[in-house]
């Protein structure tokens, strides 16, 4: 059996995390292989957890980037599983299941399972699965594809993946989260990294978790400075992956508004024109991951 390093970012939501170790401590993975490694990312109270869990602590925020980058050199796994702390793991073999696929399918460096997206509305939970994404075509964003088991281009954001894999292309990139802005596309961009390798990704849809979506704590958890960064990265994201990407990034002003709405009926829209603005700034500079000397590095 491999060893497997549980990566965990976490920032002010150790509730989350204490759940997330329990969740791990029933996935019935052998002890010796199985390790544990969490990057308190400054949160307000530093996170005491049981023994057997690796802290590494933070005196302020840097980032959910740069704080996984920091988990996963830390690591001693052959295999990283990247979580975040508000997720739920399903049943008792999501990390045998990734294992095992990872085992049989020759040139596959990454496998994700099924994700439900739960949030609370009028104190009732509601679900929707997001377990793989598909570009749409007038603005690039990534919505909700098929389901189907085997190989995908955007699985979601919860996976096991070969550490080399992910040391090879770099990581995580602090473009996504600049100067310890709230993150978002930074899992498609490592997974479109991935494929341009020559790696392949997996879905295996008998691996679940549950997202439990919330604003509070977090990295970057108001929500005009959130919707801030969604608009930026995109725009950053397009420039890297999509092809006709200015194109499709005019397009995306349709979601802008459309997000804005329903976030507050506009409130927040002039927040997400500022991140559009930005992301075209930065997107015409960026020179790919590790490239560009003006990100700055707190």
């Amino acid at each position: 059996m491999p060893m497997v390093s549980a990566v965990v970012a976490s920032k002010d939501r150790r509730a989350g995390v204490e759940r997330l170790i329990g969740d791990l401590g029933r996935q019935g993975y052998p002890a010796g292989r199985l390790e544990i490694v969490v990057v308190d990312d400054g949160s307000a109270s530093a996170y005491k957890l049981g023994q057997g869990v690796r802290v590494i602590r933070h005196e302020r925020s840097l980032g959910a980037q740069r704080s996984r980058n920091e988990g996963v050199a830390a690591a001693r796994g052959e295999l990283v599983l990247m979580l975040d702390d508000d997720i739920e793991l399903e049943g008792d073999d999501f990390i045998r299941r990734g294992v095992e696929v990872l085992g049989r399918q020759e040139g596959v460096a990454l496998v994700a399972g099924r994700k439900m997206d739960v949030t609370g509305e009028n104190g009732r939970a509601r679900t929707a699965e997001f377990s793989v994404g598909r570009l749409t075509g007038y603005s690039g964003d990534l919505v909700r594809g098929e389901a189907a088991g085997g190989e995908v281009d955007w699985p979601n954001q919860v996976y096991l993946v070969r550490r080399a894999a992910l040391l090879e292309i770099g990581g995580y990139d602090g473009i996504y989260g600049l100067n310890g802005g709230h993150s978002f596309r930074e899992e498609s961009d490592v997974h479109a990294r991935l494929r341009a390798r020559g790696y392949r990704l997996w879905h295996e849809p008998r691996m679940g978790v549950r997202h439990h979506i919330t604003s509070e704590g977090g990295h970057g958890a108001s929500v005009g400075r959130r919707l801030f960064w969604i608009a930026h990265n995109h725009i950053i994201f397009l420039r890297r992956h999509v092809k006709w990407w200015r194109l499709r990034a005019l397009g995306f002003l349709i979601d802008v508004g459309r997000y804005s709405w329903v976030q507050g009926r506009f409130r927040y829209l002039f927040s997400m024109l500022g991140g559009y603005a930005a992301g075209w700034r930065n997107a015409l500079r960026d020179r790919g991951c590790g490239k560009n000397p003006w990100l700055e590095q707190r």
